[in-house]
């Protein structure tokens, strides 16, 4: 190895060893990428460039023996169309006539010729114009347009001298101009004929016909799709090369007057350089078609899969590289963040971990490790801080204990002694019944509360509220011992109870009854109904609390406990919300409005059994 080039791989492996870690995977995934692909790619291309090169050549070949096919049919045609002529008696007495004709004569030959011409004409569309030439010169002809044949010019025309002297019976002239005719001069036509003999052999006149040189080949659909996508030229001549048909003035890139009197020989030799030259006999040997397909346009498709090759080869690049970026991007990400994180670290910020890789290698395990480190710090600067949380709630808690229940209950039970002493029994009641209310709401019950506790606190609200309103409340209990031992959050019923008195109750003379029923649900709940027979609400005031409680049913911040109740207490809405929140979104409070029975409060709680009671 020259000093030269070693030094040129160092200094590569220098410059590849002070790239980042990206960039290094980025550069590795796509060489090892891209070399295969190129490869497969160009074999792919050669091998596709050489089966329809192949198929180029065979379609070629087919091509021209489909017009060689086509070009014998179009002679034998011809070769019944002139030869029935022999077979028609009247025509052949009139082209042996050479006595001088009568008026009716004249009339009586003509209208046999028309209507022969007629017919031959309607079978046989592609003619153009029918002549038929007596043994004395005479000439009938038959055209399509409206035009007129010039016999003068036409016996004049090189064509038809030689015609005159032909040794074969049928004959196809080269390509020929109208000059003949009276309008049609600048118009191409080719000729074809028969020597028109007698039983006897002795000459008896010519019948000929004009035709379109367009119609002399008849290629189906497929065959001139594919000729006009290749350009592919198609020339027939006789075997002197003089032109009888040509591709190029058949569809008309070429005017027929610039090629009429050219020759063609087909130059086999040349053959796969510039073109395909291809030739092939027709009519035993008296007529050849020639054909020559443009290499260019042949192997187009070639062309095309070498284009779509480079193509898809740019494409895979572009994609192996954005492939390339990502992956690497994805490895070295995790790497990245860790390195961002510890610098945060350093500096004293610990609250943003890292989100770990999905899957479990080597980075993935570093990454959990780490932000394992960084919650366990930070879980030790919690505890410090909630050390210090703790000691300032055992200072509220110390200062709170000031307030024992017990020494409330003391206290109401001293009074309520002192009542007995005085004989008042009313006041050492109602001193009773409160203090049960008291140990109900501040005593341990509130932590396990269930639904008969909840109907023992309204049936002792309502005995105090009888005192004072001499007996005019009834409470009715329609529950079940299986809902009166179902759990539920404490003070629902009673503050339910109140609003019924405060806005139901306004008749001193008269009772108000509270009902409180159940009802079990199709789904497992209960639904608790309280009831008043007292002063019902209006429909806008229960739609109205409803739109309240629906705040709560949608997590709303609404802070009016009232609700009705005009002291500040513990409102229908508090109810609804702590619903909410101790059983779910499907659990709410709702208010109607019933002429008959007055206001329904109904509240929908979980049913289910408890073995734990009072």
């Amino acid at each position: 190895m020259k000093a030269g080039d070693s030094m040129i791989i160092s200094a590569i492996r220098r410059r590849i060893g002070e790239m980042k870690l990206r960039n290094k995977l980025m550069f590795s995934y796509f060489v090892a990428s891209i070399i295969p692909i190129i490869v497969i790619s160009f074999t792919i291309y050669h091998l596709s460039a050489k089966s329809v090169e192949q198929a180029s050549k065979e379609f070629a070949s087919m091509y021209i023996s489909q017009a060689t096919t086509n070009l014998n049919d179009f002679v034998d045609k011809s070769n019944r169309i002139t030869r029935s002529v022999l077979q028609e008696t009247d025509i052949m007495g009139i082209m042996n006539n050479r006595s001088q004709l009568t008026m009716e004569d004249s009339i009586e030959t003509q209208k046999v010729i028309s209507g022969y011409f007629g017919q031959m004409s309607m079978e046989y569309p592609e003619i153009e114009t029918v002549m038929l030439i007596s043994a004395d010169g005479k000439i009938y002809d038959y055209t399509k347009a409206p035009d007129k044949v010039n016999t003068d010019r036409l016996v004049e025309q090189v064509w038809y001298k030689h015609i005159r002297g032909s040794e074969t019976a049928l004959f196809i002239t080269p390509i020929h101009d109208k000059s003949y005719y009276g309008n049609s001069k600048g118009d191409a036509t080719f000729t074809v004929g028969r020597i028109l003999r007698n039983y006897n052999g002795s000459y008896a006149g010519m019948i000929l016909l004009d035709m379109d040189p367009v119609h002399l080949i008849n290629l189906n659909e497929d065959f001139l799709m594919l000729g006009n996508r290749y350009n592919i030229k198609m020339i027939i001549t006789n075997d002197e090369g003089e032109l009888i048909y040509h591709s190029d003035g058949a569809t008309g890139k070429k005017a027929w007057k610039d090629i009429i009197d050219d020759k063609y020989f087909a130059d086999l030799s040349r053959s796969g350089q510039d073109n395909i030259v291809l030739s092939k006999d027709a009519y035993d040997g008296r007529l050849r078609i020639n054909t020559e397909i443009p290499l260019k346009n042949l192997l187009a498709t070639i062309n095309n899969i070498k284009h779509v090759t480079i193509w898809s080869i740019i494409v895979f690049l572009f994609f192996i590289a954005l492939l390339s970026i990502l992956f690497s991007y994805k490895i070295t990400k995790p790497v990245l963040n860790l390195r961002r994180s510890m610098k945060q670290v350093e500096i004293g910020n610990y609250t943003s971990l890292i989100q770990a890789p999905v899957a479990n290698d080597e980075i993935s395990n570093l990454v959990k490790s780490y932000n394992k480190m960084i919650i366990k710090i930070k879980e030790l600067i919690e505890d410090v801080y909630l050390a210090g949380l703790k000691r300032k709630q055992a200072q509220f808690l110390a200062l709170q204990a000031q307030i024992n229940p017990h020494m409330l209950y003391n206290t109401l039970e001293s009074i309520r002694m002192k009542a007995v002493v005085k004989e008042q029994d009313d006041i050492a009641e109602m001193i009773k019944i409160l203090a049960r209310m008291f140990r109900h709401s501040l005593g341990k019950q509130r932590e396990y509360n269930l639904v008969k506790h909840e109907v023992e606190y309204a049936a002792n609200f309502l005995f105090l509220q009888n005192i004072r309103y001499d007996n005019r409340f009834v409470l009715d209990v329609r529950l079940s011992d299986r809902v009166l031992g179902t759990p539920i959050i404490p003070l629902v019923f009673q503050p339910i109870i109140e609003n019924s008195i405060k806005h139901g109750f306004h008749n001193y003379d008269s009772q108000l009854h509270i009902t409180i029923e159940e009802e079990i649900t199709e789904t497992g709940d209960v639904l608790i109904r309280i009831t008043d027979d007292g002063y019902s609400m209006t429909a806008e005031k229960a739609f109205e609390i409803n739109e309240l409680l629906c705040l709560s049913d949608l997590g709303g911040m609404y802070q009016n406990t009232d609700d009705g109740n005009g002291e500040g207490g513990i409102g229908l809405y508090n109810i609804a919300e702590r619903i909410r929140l101790q059983y779910g979104d499907t659990y709410v409070l709702r208010v109607r409005s019933d002429e008959e029975a007055g206001t329904v409060v109904e509240m929908r709680i979980p049913l289910q059994d408890s073995s734990r009671g009072n």
